[in-house]
């Protein structure tokens, strides 16, 4: 299954229900869709230039990569998004030069945007408190599965550890 869950915009549910197999949750307050072949893709394709986050558990279903789009709420995030995208093209490109697999590669560059995301801080400016205030956020609010966690946490070793 496949869901989907945004505040509440006209256009949005109109797009929705242009999916095949939607349903409504009430309860949760979520959309769902079937996770047969083609599904994600066509979600996607209707939600075409909005401004989406896509886990990246839905990723590896994917055959090409997603950009994950984020809106920066100030002038210097704006930057720092700028800044960070470039630093992310030099952590696929070390990873890959080391031989570790497209698949690898592609869930350590999500988890370093993710916790990029979460922060909102250049690089430079990350401490000790960031990193655990994220990984809590995994563990809690997104109920990550330990093996989650660690690739998270691998991830964010490998960039700041090897890469800064």
């Amino acid at each position: 299954m496949i869901t989907f869950s945004c505040h509440y915009n006209h256009d949005y549910i109109s797009k929705v229900k242009r999916a095949a197999g939607y349903r409504w949750h009430s309860e949760g307050k979520y959309w769902s869709f079937p996770n047969t072949n083609g599904t994600l893709e066509k979600i996607l394709k209707i939600f075409e230039g909005e401004e989406i986050y896509l886990d990246f558990s839905l990723q590896t279903y994917l055959s090409h990569s997603v950009i994950l789009r984020f809106v920066p709420s100030r002038s210097e995030e704006t930057q720092a998004a700028k800044q960070s995208l470039h630093t992310f093209e030099d952590l696929r490109r070390e990873l890959l030069s080391r031989k570790y697999s497209y698949k690898t590669a592609k869930v350590y560059i999500y988890f370093n945007r993710d916790f990029f995301n979460f922060t909102g801080k250049n690089p430079s400016e990350i401490d000790d408190n960031d990193i655990k205030n994220y990984l809590l956020h995994l563990a809690e609010k997104k109920q990550s599965a330990t093996s989650t966690l660690n690739q998270a946490i691998n991830a964010l070793k490998f960039y700041y550890g090897t890469m800064l």
